[in-house]
């Protein structure tokens, strides 16, 4: 097993800057990369961060998924790479602060499911994303085609994981998987200042508002439990009686920009 991939941590004022870092192999994920997001994205809910901003090292790949030369091993765990994967992502899905994939370059299986998991994307113009375990003889996990059935729908789900074949990123712009698309020039600021502009709103209004979120995709088939609609009225009831909802008010009063603090 290689420990060459890693990740990178820099706060950028209230966004988090996590960076995939194996250039070498085109940012390709191992299990010490997994297990280090797991607990980044750990980190980032203790440390009450505003916005988490993902991304891959230079401008080769965001990353070109799941390293092939560990890709029959199992880790100390006794996982699959797959189920190790779906572990990291269920960590990033669980970050409470918006998270915004950074799509600066490729991206193909596991690290396109990153991306897909993450609350929004911004792709550079021109890259590619591909889905090819039809291609590598392996079943998708159940919730990474979950993740992709939420993004677009069932028959372009199939024609990504099924065909195996890449796709531009203005296809993906068309499809609803990339939120924005960033001209070369210039995108790293853009990114940058899209996570700023989600950072700058009322944390607990946007931790409230995604946790909603989660909860209807969650239910959107088989209806809200009595619990989870408790717990959508408490999270808005938290936030109309905050702090925040105060200072909200003000500066908007003021014509001045909002300085909250998450109570």
């Amino acid at each position: 097993m290689t420990a060459a991939a890693r990740l990178r941590v820099e706060d950028r004022g209230a966004v988090r800057v996590v960076t995939i870092d194996h250039a070498a192999k085109r940012n390709a994920l191992d299990f010490r990369a997994l297990d280090h997001l797991e607990a980044v994205c750990a980190a980032a809910a203790r440390d009450r961060v505003r916005c988490l901003l993902l991304r891959g090292a230079g401008d080769v790949a965001f990353s070109a998924g799941f390293d092939l030369a560990e890709l029959g091993a199992l880790n100390d765990r006794g996982e699959r790479p797959d189920e190790a994967v779906e572990r990291a992502a269920g960590a990033l899905e669980a970050v409470p602060c918006p998270t915004v994939a950074f799509l600066n370059g490729p991206a193909y299986g596991g690290g396109f499911e990153l991306a897909a998991t993450c609350d929004l994307r911004v792709a550079v113009e021109g890259i590619a994303l591909g889905m090819p375990p039809a291609r590598l003889g392996v079943v998708y996990p159940e919730g990474g085609l979950r993740r992709f059935l939420q993004l677009v729908g069932g028959a372009r789900t199939r024609e990504l994981f099924f065909s195996g074949r890449a796709i531009d990123a203005t296809t993906a712009h068309a499809w609803g998987l990339v939120n924005r698309l960033l001209p070369p020039e210039g995108a790293e600021g853009a990114a940058l200042a899209f996570a700023e502009e989600l950072a700058a709103g009322a944390p607990l209004a946007v931790q409230g508002m995604k946790r909603i979120l989660r909860l209807l995709e969650a239910g959107h088939e088989r209806g809200l439990s009595a619990d989870e609609r408790a717990e959508i009225a408490a999270l808005r009831r938290r936030a109309f009686e905050s702090e925040d909802l105060l200072e909200g008010r003000r500066a908007f009063a003021e014509r001045r920009p909002p300085r909250f603090r998450g109570a």
